[in-house]
């Protein structure tokens, strides 16, 4: 299959941003007397963030209901990182999507996140340019480890779902891929306080300065 288009996460992809999130989930978490272990959110990564509140509500017998509850964490995060200003990226992510552009290959950026924390990273790190279509987990139904984001995305770049490869960091990021039916390469952020099982990705690195285009599709035609 040929490579037509190629779908990026966010967070742990493009942008240093895991550790924040953890932060911020832990002390929104203590602002709701519930005292999380840091360790305790690597099953949460990369999942859709009203299922990462019903789990949590259910867990602690929260009382708020689903909607208040992630109405809250959307008001306190995107605070958070509209004052942030210290975002860094992965080594060699802006060298391989800069090849990727120069290939003519469209791009996508698809992340759980809501659209404000998204505006704020992509503002604050100049990425906007970099990606034909943005979409949020916020505007489908179903997030990860649905598949509903992905297909969404390639349908706004006008690609078969199948031509599209997808960059995810986390094991729910990797499954929603897998049942997109795209092919997936597993960025293995050192910087992600969560390590992620990555193992049912096409393909795996610590090192986006290790990858070309050319791998990409190769993994496409695999």
């Amino acid at each position: 299959m040929e490579l037509k288009g190629v779908i990026f996460d966010m967070d742990g992809v493009i942008v240093n941003s895991e550790p924040l999130h953890v932060k911020f989930e832990c002390d929104i978490l203590k602002s709701l007397g519930v005292d999380f272990p840091k360790n305790g959110l690597a099953e949460y990564a990369g999942l859709a963030m009203d299922k990462f509140w019903l789990s949590l509500k259910e867990k602690y017998n929260l009382q708020q209901p689903v909607e208040e509850l992630l109405a809250y964490d959307t008001a306190m995060r995107a605070k958070a990182f509209r004052e942030h200003d210290d975002f860094d990226a992965p080594a060699g992510v802006i060298s391989l999507i800069k090849s990727l552009k120069r290939e003519g290959i469209p791009l996508a950026l698809a992340s759980s996140s809501h659209t404000l924390v998204i505006d704020a990273i992509l503002d604050k790190m100049g990425y906007r340019k970099y990606f034909d279509v943005v979409v949020s987990g916020f505007e489908l139904k179903n997030g990860k480890p649905a598949p509903d984001i992905f297909l969404y995305a390639a349908d706004l770049l006008g690609t078969p779902h199948a031509a599209n490869l997808v960059v995810e960091d986390s094991a729910n990021g990797v499954l929603a891929a897998m049942n997109a039916g795209m092919k997936c390469l597993g960025y293995q952020n050192p910087t992600n306080p969560t390590r992620q099982d990555l193992s049912m990705a096409d393909l795996v690195s610590d090192d986006f300065e290790s990858v070309t285009v050319d791998q990409l599709r190769k993994v496409m035609e695999s």
